[in-house]
């Protein structure tokens, strides 16, 4: 029988002169949790190292004695949540690294009695000993490795690295077996899969979720990993961390190798040892309490500002919901509102109701004239009646927990008010620090924030997860439509398509749409284009039902042009952004109240009144863009999210 040995290290309290970290021991706890929950004990072999006992020799030793343990058809974890650093290489292989330099996981005992990092090039030894007998493994590193994390992270972050070292190793200090019998040092082994929490001049972010830290990338990738089930690739499980890391930071990128299509990236995640996600949400009452079977593991958060969530039995008319009030890591408390279920049976529910809690504004820098004053107290009365934002609110750096959206407001002596991502990337064209200026940044703010919340919708118990498959194809140049044929997709995403050089300019990439039913039953659905420029339409496939075991496309079957946005140059090094968000639910609903026109351009109005709108999906869509629009009692029927980013760039 195939089992899994994992091996997961965290380390929190680093010695000095190294910055201790927050959030690695409570990585570890979650991992834990999902694999003794999803894994059976029978064939579970686990062994965790924290803090201190997270010495070198430890991890080396438990990578050899215990993660060796593992022959053909098992699987071997290594987590590492930590310090990640770089060193010079060592003087016997100069040439190995083009900078000059290694990655490095900073042990317990790093830095101390001249014991040397966990140098990368020491990892693809201990891989090529797991790998050689057999067996399938899995690295995770939620660190980092980029030297600019030294130059100071933006306001209020904490990234996981340490100062790089600048001595090489002494000899006889790393592993003997460097450089033996043809290795090349530092390889990537294609029988191994590698996750990193970012590219390597990328920070890894910790964020503060309630009174705990995580590592962003390990609390994203744990909840696509419940959220997908274990069925689910190592490539579709990234596509979902990936999307959920981008939602808080723009700059970090998780990586997945190797990438090749159809190689081990595209194998079930961890070799299918984990049990499927619940094919849908059951509340059963338990000692006197109701309880779902989902939790924080899947993105649930307790009652925050006044926002719950809430679920509703599955086809209930009226609705018959009930609200969560305490969360677990995969099960959480919740109470009937306004009826009394029969304590004697199970519930199946769906999501009727998300939290989305107005979005975090930081206000970074110093001005003259009171600047920050006043956009503060703009923000506190931009409500059509004169009230507090509906949409943001300005908040100490500390203040911004959890793992959903928030924004940057930079402003420096005589310059402008300018927008970002949390981890600095801009979001809008600077304005200047006068009263329009103020005016014109807390509408950009408001903008965005409903564009962040909107492509931040998910439903993780959904029955409908994979029942309408979104696929991305590339189209041939001259192709005017889709023909019937089994063309591959170009995967789950991230996807980057290209501009090319011709003799008459840089022509734009096309793709092709393809949607497919693989239920028994028909599904309606809405294809919604989520632009860089905070633009939401669903010109592409506005709103139909695609009927059981069929196929159809969008845009009607004719390619969609990827194209640069307008006053974006075309010029080498330009890029552009879609996420193609596909909505499916049991019953119609209406793309309008997800729509919304470009940053700074005017919405057009809208055709339908609020009362039209009473499917959950229509719900959503108005808190989400309107916050204190109300719909008629909505019936209880399930709904679905999968998201594709598409990147368009133009090539040096």
């Amino acid at each position: 029988m195939a089992k899994l040995y994992a091996l997961l290290v965290g380390i929190d309290d680093y010695r000095r002169p190294m910055e201790p970290l927050d959030g690695c021991r409570n990585d570890l706890g979650h991992v834990e949790e999902l694999l003794r929950g999803r894994v059976a004990a029978a064939d579970l072999r686990l062994r965790t190292l924290l803090d201190a006992q997270a010495t070198r020799a430890a991890v080396v030793g438990g990578f050899r004695r215990h993660l060796g343990q593992a022959g053909p058809d098992d699987t071997a974890l290594f987590w590492f949540s930590g310090h990640g650093s770089t060193a010079p290489l060592p003087p016997d292989m100069p040439f190995a690294e083009a900078s000059g330099d290694c990655q490095t996981m900073v042990c317990y005992d790093s830095r101390h009695d001249d014991v040397p990092d966990l140098y990368d090039k020491e990892l693809a030894v201990l891989v090529h000993e797991v790998v050689d007998r057999g067996a399938h493994l899995v690295t995770v590193q939620d660190c980092c490795h980029s030297e600019s994390g030294m130059r100071g992270a933006a306001s209020g972050l904490r990234a996981r690295v340490a100062p790089p070292v600048n001595v090489a190793p002494l000899p006889g200090t790393l592993l003997p077996e460097l450089g033996a019998g043809g290795l090349v040092p530092g390889a990537q082994d294609p029988r191994h899969v590698a996750l990193s929490a970012c590219q390597a001049f990328e920070l890894a972010n910790e964020l503060q979720f309630g009174k705990r830290a995580y590592g962003a990338f390990t609390r994203a990738l744990l909840q696509a990993v419940a959220h997908l089930g274990g069925d689910a690739t190592y490539r579709e499980v990234m596509a979902v961390a990936r999307t959920r890391v981008n939602v808080r930071y723009r700059q970090q990128v998780p990586v997945l190798e190797p990438r090749d299509p159809g190689g081990i990236a595209d194998r079930r995640f961890l070799g299918g040892l984990l049990r499927p996600a619940a094919a849908q949400v059951t509340m059963l009452r338990v000692d006197g309490t109701w309880t779902i079977d989902i939790g924080s593991l899947h993105g649930l958060t307790a009652p925050v500002d006044g926002e719950e969530t809430r679920f509703a039995v599955h086809g209930s008319s009226p609705l018959q919901e009930v609200r969560v009030t305490a969360v677990q890591t995969e099960r959480s408390v919740v109470e009937p509102v306004g009826w009394r279920p029969d304590g004697r049976r199970p519930y199946q529910v769906v999501l009727s109701r998300v939290p989305l809690p107005v979005v975090g504004v930081t206000i970074d820098g110093e001005a003259d004239g009171g600047v920050i004053g006043r956009l503060t107290d703009a923000i506190a009365v931009a409500a059509p009646g004169g009230g507090p934002s509906p949409h943001v609110r300005v908040v100490s750096a500390r203040e911004l927990a959890g793992d959903g959206p928030g924004l940057r407001v930079t402003v420096r002596h005589g310059g402008p008010l300018q927008i970002t991502s949390l981890d600095g990337v801009p979001l809008a064209t600077p304005v200047a620090a006068d009263e329009a200026g103020i005016r014109q940044t807390v509408q950009d703010l408001e903008h965005v924030a409903r564009w962040l919340h909107i492509r931040n919708l998910d439903n993780p118990g959904s029955a409908l997860r994979d029942a309408v498959r979104l696929e991305v194809l590339p189209a041939a140049p001259g192709e005017r439509i889709l023909a019937d044929d089994q063309r591959p997709d170009l995967g789950p995403g991230p996807i980057t398509a290209a501009y090319t050089r011709t003799a008459d300019g840089w022509e734009p990439p096309s793709i092709f749409i393809r949607l497919t039913n693989t239920t028994d039953h028909r599904l309606y659905c809405v294809l919604l284009d989520l632009t860089d420029t905070h633009r939401i339409h669903a010109a592409l496939f506005p709103g139909e039902h695609i009927a059981a075991h069929w196929t159809t496309a969008a845009g009607n079957g004719r390619p969609i042009r990827l194209t640069l946005p307008r006053g974006r140059t075309l010029e080498p090094g330009a890029r552009v952004s879609d996420w193609f968000m596909l909505v499916v639910a049991e019953e119609p609903f209406s793309a309008e109240p997800f729509q919304l026109p470009r940053l700074r351009e005017k919405a057009e109005p809208g055709k339908r009144g609020v009362a039209a709108f009473t499917g959950i999906p229509d719900r959503l869509g108005l808190a989400a863009a309107r916050r204190d629009a109300e719909t008629a009692p909505a019936t209880g029927t399930d709904w679905a999210v999968t998201v594709v980013e598409v990147t368009t760039t133009v090539p040096a």
